[in-house]
């Protein structure tokens, strides 16, 4: 199958988030954030607001923003803690096993393996923890490069963490494609100047960040189905 040979994109590279788009973590990241805000108290529409913005975000940007929502009003409350909480409560909760894939997320990947474009990997979580969790499912093999959250001093929505995937495969933003499934990551594509496919999973995008989009696809089954279509 041939992807991307519509000629006038000029597209050479298509560079993938992970969670939510390649691997289906999310329902259990937004679960270990409720457990561990019922720890200290938070309420659960408070946490489920608090990690919908910070969906895509760094650690380091993630503590700021909780820091700056929650110190004020939740005694002794601290953004690293409660981080590495979320993180101890997800690896109990995964004991070791693989993250389930998303749908045709390996079948996507295969498809692309045989066109000219290079693949790579843009995503805000720390490197040690990428190349595992890819290494556990077998898709590590996929990517000639990976760039993550700990790489760059701001992740999603900035655009540094996409600049610095176009650089590490020596190709202009312009002939780059992103794959993502939130505003955060979304919204970082676009200001890099890369051509964004939005595959929602969890948020559904405002009309606004549909129209900024290159495309929106319902999963990665129409990514992979698309022929020179797009």
């Amino acid at each position: 199958m041939i992807l991307f040979n519509d000629t006038k994109d000029d597209i050479e590279a298509i560079i993938f988030d992970m969670d939510g788009v390649l691997l289906d973590s999310e329902t259990m990241t937004i679960e270990c954030w409720r457990k561990a805000a019922r720890e200290i108290g938070i309420a659960k529409d408070d946490i489920d607001e608090a990690n919908t913005t910070c969906m895509g975000r760094n650690i380091a940007d993630t503590v700021s923003y909780l820091d700056n929502r929650y110190k004020e009003t939740i005694a002794h409350f601290d953004g690293m803690t409660f981080r590495k909480r979320t993180s101890a409560l997800f690896i109990e909760m995964s004991e070791g096993k693989p993250i389930p894939l998303m749908p045709y997320a390996r079948e996507c990947l295969e498809a692309l393996a045989k066109t000219p474009l290079k693949i790579a990997l843009a995503s805000s979580t720390r490197e040690s923890t990428v190349r595992k969790e890819l290494a556990q499912v077998d898709l590590l093999r996929y990517f000639q490069t990976i760039t993550t959250g700990d790489m760059v001093e701001h992740s999603k929505p900035a655009p540094d963490i996409y600049l610095k995937a176009a650089s590490s495969l020596g190709i202009a933003p312009e002939k780059c494609v992103a794959v993502e499934d939130s505003p955060n990551g979304a919204t970082s594509a676009v200001r890099a100047g890369i051509k964004c496919i939005l595959v929602p999973d969890k948020l559904q995008p405002t009309n606004e960040l549909r129209a900024a989009m290159w495309k929106v696809l319902p999963s990665l089954e129409a990514l992979c189905s698309c022929g020179g279509n797009l």
